[in-house]
């Protein structure tokens, strides 16, 4: 017994174990929710709420790269660093420094006036796009004087997420990666407890962005308290507005670079589904779509052990800790790649009895083209990696590149489906070769040699340096 509280203590202080449990959260959403929402909700108001499910979703997008930037930033004055540069990493400070508190406190400046910014902005764009689309519908709506409130609920949280979620970078970057994961983990049960509650409720459209805001403030509430906490007393002067724009300015040049990153990958799945459905179908798009669920929720299973790791990286980087930061991914890549082999090679031959035994009539891939997806994915999570090693040196060079393997990936899977006979199968082909072509091995021979190794040592030496 007393090794079984040992065990769930050690469990408990695991930001790899509550980053499990989120997805874990994610992943029976639909189990729960679904059926509620197909119980609760007319057909109409159905198809409303996707409508507004989409609309919040942009609040991902929004952040625009910044949450990245703010931790990288923060650990990097953790670390002792001394000033922010726009591009690459000052000289490493001397061996035991203290951290920077002057400029994680000025940085804390920067990002509650940047994050004011960029609310400010997604209530502009996502107000008058999102009322337009609302208003096509709303007259289909059982209620539209509720659709009308759920739509402003939805708008609200989409504004509030995107403006309190830098205190979950700062955490980030302070290092606090089992409080963060811990917040992540209540919050997501939080509103899907209360979307649940609302529901049986008969609240309606009105459930999941009520419960939405309510995990918001929560989570939002308990990580301010956890960063002043660990910061301790503030500063006797605020911070000058002028040191605020200097910050602000030198966090813009590589935050923008994600920004427009992660814009054009979400632009390429979207164009990828639109393609998949116009060309072959909803039938196929339902096999497609459900395939990459799959892989995409190995995916985020086994990237949790890299990314609880990649504060303590940015500080060893700024520290010039080159074997610490060896030592951490090559471990750490390999419990990714394994546990990505376990999954993809548990669900790949389970799926298709498994959807069987349910009784409904979905589908996945092919076993062959779904095996083809699993090295994709591996390959796309392996590119990921070194591309945020190369992050937190500071620095994205890679934009251009992955920006046009996403158009290239585009152009070849039309060209497939037109010219070959792949059917699906082209539209898990075209994004490999693109990728193959320069990404998947150009940038781990970068990060390498930030690393003052190369890919194979790090990962096959007996030793990591």
């Amino acid at each position: 017994m007393t090794r079984l509280l040992l065990l769930l203590r050690q469990a408990a202080q695991s930001a790899v174990v509550w980053s499990w449990g989120m997805n874990g959260l994610r992943l029976g959403s639909s189990l729960i929710l679904l059926p509620l929402l197909v119980h609760r909700l007319s057909k109409t108001d159905l198809g409303m709420h996707y409508v507004l499910l989409n609309l919040g979703a942009l609040a991902a997008v929004l952040d625009f790269g910044f949450s990245g930037a703010v931790w990288r930033a923060v650990a990097h004055a953790s670390a002792g660093g001394k000033q922010m540069l726009k591009f690459g990493v000052d000289e490493p400070p001397p061996e035991g420094s203290e951290p920077n508190r002057e400029l994680i406190w000025n940085l804390m400046a920067a990002a509650r006036r940047l994050y004011g910014g960029l609310a400010m902005a997604s209530l502009l764009l996502i107000a008058p796009v999102g009322t337009l689309l609302v208003n096509v519908g709303v007259l289909e709506t059982s209620s539209p004087a509720r659709t009308w409130l759920a739509w402003g609920a939805t708008l609200l949280l989409a504004v509030w997420e995107v403006y309190a979620s830098w205190w979950n970078a700062y955490l980030m970057g302070l290092n606090r990666v089992v409080v963060c994961a811990q917040l992540n983990f209540a919050a997501y049960l939080i509103k899907l407890a209360g979307s649940a509650a609302l529901l049986s409720l008969d609240v309606g459209l009105l459930s999941v962005p009520l419960a939405g805001l309510v995990a918001v403030l929560v989570q939002r509430t308990l990580a301010r308290r956890a960063c002043l906490r660990c910061l301790g007393e503030p500063p006797p002067t605020p911070t000058d507005p002028a040191v605020r724009r200097d910050l602000i300015a030198h966090l813009w040049p590589n935050a923008s670079r994600i920004g427009f990153l992660n814009v054009g990958s979400y632009l390429g799945g979207q164009a990828m589904a639109f393609l998949c459905l116009t060309t072959l179908g909803l039938a196929a798009n339902a096999e497609y779509g459900l395939s990459l669920q799959i892989m995409s929720v190995a995916q985020g299973m086994a990237v949790v052990w890299i990314q609880v790791k990649w504060p303590a990286i940015a500080r060893l980087r700024t520290q010039g800790d080159f074997a610490g930061i060896r030592a951490i991914l090559r471990q750490r890549l390999w419990l990714s790649v394994a546990t990505f082999g376990l999954l993809v090679a548990v669900a790949i031959p389970l799926a298709p009895p498994l959807l069987r035994w349910l009784d409904t009539d979905k589908a996945v891939m092919p076993a062959a083209w779904l095996c083809v997806m699993a090295v994709h994915t591996l390959l796309e999570m392996h590119l990921s990696v070194w591309g945020m090693l190369i992050y937190t040196d500071n620095r994205v060079p890679y934009l251009r590149p992955l920006l046009l393997a996403n158009g290239a990936s585009l152009g070849l899977a039309i060209g497939l489906l037109h010219f070959t006979g792949l059917g699906l199968g082209a539209l898990v082909l075209a994004p490999l070769l693109a990728g193959a072509a320069f990404n998947y091995w150009h940038w781990p021979r970068v990060g390498g040699g930030l690393l003052q190794t190369s890919w194979s040592r790090l990962l096959f030496a007996r030793r990591a340096d």
